[in-house]
């Protein structure tokens, strides 16, 4: 390791003998090295995987000559760094350098594959600059680890890809022009709300059509259950499981290396996969299509915390590929992204035909022969909907909580209930369990409130197990079945049964349910975040979607609320331009670009004290989170990228200065501190 780059280990350069001082120097010094090297650019520019932000730049190595043939750019290598051997990749080879002194070798190539393709190089550096992040980090997201034995296969190109007959594309409007101008390579971009249609057939039928005619499509989609659904369409058409490519994180290191390597190879042209799909290494990628974007699974949980849609669209800009995103709803962020994407749906008068029936049992006109139900969770309106159409199929039964009791509180003076031993929130797990503390677990046999002495708890929310309970004493001999986080269910049959669930659990039934039932529509409504209302009408659209045209669903909501009203007239798009009229008027993404600033209060203001942030910068904060503080940064969109750069500037030069742990004791004259994190339009604020 030479002594400039050991200099950036803040740790070890307190104890390097300081450089001697030089004059500057322009590149074109030859490299030195202690071994042979190559007789042709024997200099390697290589980016070290490492998440320390000052390290986040260009190293120089020395190729050795036994090396050259295979040292090609866009493959990992192993190198010596701070004493260690690191992975690395090799991002460019030259003749010359400006270090100064002798070069370090690379210690051995790990695989000969290129796998860090330019395309994938130049969408992850904009990715990282944008999200002011680490280029390392996002790289680790886009290339999966490499599993040797993968590598030795011997892939086929798939060329069986009939083209789609009658496709239900004809049906919108637009929907025909979006696929030849898809074919024709002019790049569209379109936000497709797909109403009762089922998003994986229209994902199916567009992917055929672009590999029917010898072009490439990737699919990302929220999570495992759509990647089935997708793959079900796709096998549907004809196509075997080979002719596409899933990636997805659950199919463990071997399969996934191996799927990520025949979309590499060329072997397919469909790709279909989870949010790190969104780089997937296609050559010459004609389309991208994002399934659900307004869904949090979308978003990277860590650092830089990028959006799947928002790649997408970069990836979009940078190589010129149509760009669709498809669900039942559409987003704030989409409806940004207009008139650069347009608007494609049926017709007015086919969306009318194909919507179910929705009320709301809060409405004023079932409010008046039957007062009780405002203050009812299983309001009567709801009883009666079940009834009815338990006749002709299953009911599904949406709720918001997993569990059984997931919060209490005293049932004399209402304070809510807490661990004795650590003041954990209690909750009770099923109808004759004790209560227990969700964080350390303990069980509260002899709980007593601290205000009122008292002993008795009730329960402040309910969850799907307590749900499914209730029901089933309501309507005996009606099968009831629980789909949450702990046990999801794919499909169920088309006979007549309750099905409660979870937002994201629920299961797609054979031909459709009769009736929807959407409860605990205020909580989710209410709750305290800044996606909350668009979570929860995407989510009700999600289930809106699996519901017969000729069915029914009522919603536990009021009824002059614009998610409860957009819901009933089917109007997605109105429902994203009222959303985006008001972030517009308080400031929020997408309207601006916003950046949250979290750590303890003199690791923000030390950090603030260094950025030069841009004129038109409005600060907000700093207030308390989860014990510590946070600060929140916004500038117009047109100057985003200036602050990101700025944000991460700082940060890096923290970084070198070194940390100390958090909360740690600091002289009033010790300048180091604790890492600031930095998040750009955060989905939860």
């Amino acid at each position: 390791m030479t002594e400039d780059q050991l200099s950036f280990l803040p740790d070890q350069a307190a104890n390097s003998p300081a450089p001697a001082k030089t004059k500057p120097t322009k590149v074109t010094k030859k490299p030195k090295a202690a071994v042979p090297l190559a007789e042709v650019d024997p200099v390697a520019h290589l980016l070290i995987d490492n998440p320390l932000p000052h390290l986040d730049r260009i190293f120089d190595y020395a190729i050795p000559a036994k090396l050259a043939e295979i040292a090609k750019p866009g493959v990992r290598v192993r190198v010596r760094f701070a004493g260690r051997l690191t992975d690395a990749w090799l991002i460019s080879r030259s003749a010359t350098t400006d270090h100064e002194g002798e070069l370090a070798p690379i210690t051995n190539i790990v695989s000969a594959e290129v796998v860090l393709l330019p395309e994938i190089l130049e969408l992850a550096t904009q990715v990282a600059n944008r999200q002011a992040g680490i280029l390392s980090d996002v790289l680790r997201n886009a290339i999966p680890n490499r599993h040797a034995g993968a590598e030795e296969t011997k892939f086929k190109n798939s060329s069986n890809y009939p083209k789609p007959t009658n496709s239900i594309w004809d049906q919108y409007v637009g929907g025909a022009a979006l696929l030849t101008r898809t074919n024709d390579a002019k790049a569209p971009r379109a936000i497709v709300t797909t109403g009762q249609d089922d998003p994986a057939k229209l994902i199916a039928d567009y992917a055929l059509s672009v590999a029917s005619n010898g072009k490439t499509v990737a699919a990302v989609v929220p999570d495992r259950a759509a990647i089935d659904r997708v793959a079900a369409e796709l096998i549907e058409h004809g196509l075997a499981a080979t002719d596409f490519a899933i990636l997805a994180a659950d199919d463990g290191p071997a399969t996934r290396y191996k799927n990520w390597l025949a979309v590499l190879r060329g072997a397919v042209k469909i790709v279909v996969g989870t949010r790190s799909a969104v780089f997937a290494p296609i050559k010459d990628l004609t389309a991208i299509v994002v399934w659900d974007d307004w869904n949090s699974s979308h978003v990277n949980p860590q650092s830089p915390y990028w959006n799947s849609r928002d790649v997408a669209a970069l990836r979009s800009a940078e190589q010129n590929c149509a760009l669709v995103l498809i669900s039942p709803m559409m987003s704030v962020e989409a409806f940004a992204l207009q008139p650069w994407a347009v608007h494609i749906s049926r017709s007015r008068d086919e969306i009318r035909k194909t919507a179910p029936r929705v009320r709301s049992a809060l409405d004023d006109t079932y409010l008046k022969n039957d007062p009780a139900a405002k203050g009812a969770r299983v309001p009567g309106l709801v009883m009666q909907t079940i009834k009815s159409a338990l006749t002709t199929g299953p009911v599904l039964v949406l709720v918001a909580r997993t569990g059984y009791s997931p919060r209490l509180s005293c049932n004399n003076c209402r304070e809510l209930a807490a661990c004795s031993a650590c003041g954990g929130a209690l909750l009770q797990n099923d109808r004759s369990s004790a209560p227990s503390c969700y964080l350390c677990g303990q069980i509260e046999l002899h709980w007593a409130c601290p205000r009122c002495k008292k002993n008795e708890l009730r329960a402040v929310a309910v969850g799907s197990s307590r749900t499914a309970e209730e029901f089933g004493r309501a309507f005996p001999g009606i099968p009831v079945r629980n789909s949450s986080s702990d046990h999801i269910l794919r499909t169920v049959n088309s006979r007549p049964a309750i099905v409660v669930a979870t937002p994201g659990a629920a299961p797609v039934a054979e031909g459709g349910y009769s009736a929807l039932i959407l409860l605990d529509g205020t909580a989710m409504l209410s709750r305290n975040d800044i996606d909350a209302v668009q979570d929860t009408y995407g989510k009700w659209t999600e289930c809106m979607s699996l519901v017969q045209s000729s069915g029914e669903v009522v919603v536990v909501a009021e009824s002059e609320h614009p998610a409860v009203q957009a819901l009933i007239r089917q109007d997605p798009a109105g429902f994203a331009q009222r959303e985006y009229q008001l972030r517009t008027e308080v400031s929020l993404p997408p309207a601006i670009r916003l950046a949250a600033l979290t750590g303890e209060q003199v690791d923000i203001d030390d950090f603030i004290s260094q950025a030069q942030l841009p004129a038109e910068t409005v600060i907000r904060g700093p207030v308390p989170i989860g014990g510590q503080m946070r600060l929140l940064l916004s500038v117009p969109k047109k100057i985003g990228l200036e602050l990101s750069t700025e944000l991460k500037r700082v940060t890096s030069v923290r970084s070198a200065r070194g940390f100390m742990p958090p909360r740690a004791q600091r002289s009033s004259t010790d300048q180091k501190g604790a890492p600031v994190n930095v998040r750009i339009d955060p989905d939860k604020l």
